[in-house]
């Protein structure tokens, strides 16, 4: 089967999005499907069946690119079926090529794009306004797809409260031979950990991710806090970590080396309010970590309260470093319900899955 990916995010920028799209391909290709990746011009060279568009940098969100997709019906006529993967520039191209060439299209919902309206206006006023024009597109926009896959409950009931039809639970997916426990040691002393407790956290570093709260946290925590990753939020958090001795920012890390980081943690803290999975949740309970976050959003159900970590109310920071004491109390019972929970999630399970989508379409 010939399938086109259509995405606004893929390489070099750094995200689940990217990643998810990436280990779809791979796994579908094993199997001997071609897929054909449609993205955004950026600072990378499209390998095979790889199709970059021009395009402009986002200025409210840095790393988001707006792609102009000229004479897309001309570079899809091979395709047996469009998967989308944004509602947005290429998205929309998407669309058209289904279309015009009668093709079955389907969606993966990754991005609630009504909790990133703080990075055009934080006005009082308008919003409230965006964000209503956001549902509302998103509403026209899915509904014109056979089918919508996402990755959470709590997402498959906010799309269906959009009155948005043919929904379905889908995981993102991980790869386990990629993510699993290792001896941390190594890159412990990589990067000057000091021996005792180390919590921490790792993504791209939006504001909507809420790494303050780690960071306040630090204070009053016995041991090193690790942060890593990069975004438009980076140098906040690097000014609020100034003058907090235990807090370490290590910048970007590249994916083959997460293992060593999550392993290299007691517990992750995730903080965020924008997931529709959690991917880096995933990934950590992959290599044995237990989770802390918020109750927001997917992170309602990624985290399974006394299986895999527990949530603590969002800002709340003594709620937080008791959840974080709780976890390390109970850690081996964690560690055995992080593994579980994995692989769950493992990247041919998924495409087994999404292999019967496409079918049924």
């Amino acid at each position: 089967m010939n399938i086109g990916f259509f995405t606004d995010s893929y390489f070099p920028q750094v995200n689940g999005v990217t990643y998810t799209v990436d280990a779809w391909r791979k796994e579908l290709e094993k199997r001997g499907h071609m897929v054909y990746i449609y993205y955004p011009k950026a600072d990378y060279t499209p390998g095979e069946r790889e199709h970059e568009f021009g395009s402009i940098d986002f200025k409210s969100y840095p790393g988001y690119k707006i792609a102009f997709p000229v004479r897309i019906c001309d570079k899809t006529r091979h395709l047996d079926l469009v998967h989308a993967h944004t509602p947005f520039g290429l998205g929309i191209a998407g669309l058209r090529a289904a279309r015009a060439h009668k093709l079955p299209r389907m969606f993966t919902f990754h991005t609630p794009g009504d909790e990133y309206i703080s990075y055009i206006t934080k006005n009082p006023v308008l919003k409230p306004l965006l964000t209503s024009i956001s549902l509302r597109w998103d509403r026209f926009f899915f509904n014109q797809f056979t089918r919508i896959t996402t990755a959470s409950p709590v997402i498959k009931e906010k799309l269906e409260d959009n009155r948005i039809g043919n929904v379905e639970l889908l995981s993102n997916g991980l790869d386990l031979s990629l993510f699993h426990r290792v001896d941390p040691r190594g890159f412990r002393e990589k990067h000057g950990i000091a021996d005792g407790r180390v919590i921490g956290f790792c993504g791209r570093l939006g504001y909507e991710k809420h790494v303050e709260d780690l960071i306040s946290a630090a204070d009053r925590f016995d041991g090193t806090v690790l942060i890593a990753g990069k975004g438009p939020a980076e140098d906040h958090y690097r000014k609020l970590s100034e003058g907090r001795d235990n807090v370490k920012m290590l910048g970007f890390l590249r994916r083959d080396t997460l293992k060593e980081f999550y392993s290299a943690l007691d517990v992750f803290v995730f903080p965020s309010f924008a997931e529709t999975q959690g991917l880096v949740a995933v990934e950590s309970m992959a290599c044995g970590t237990p989770v802390v976050g918020v109750p927001v959003l997917a992170l309602k159900t990624t985290i399974e309260d006394g299986k895999t970590g527990y949530h603590y109310k969002a800002g709340d920071i003594d709620d937080l470093l008791e959840k974080v004491e709780r976890a390390y109390e109970n850690r081996k019972v964690l560690v055995k319900g992080c593994l579980e929970e994995a692989g769950r999630h493992s990247v041919d399970r998924v495409v087994d899955r999404l292999e019967g989508i496409y079918g049924s379409l």
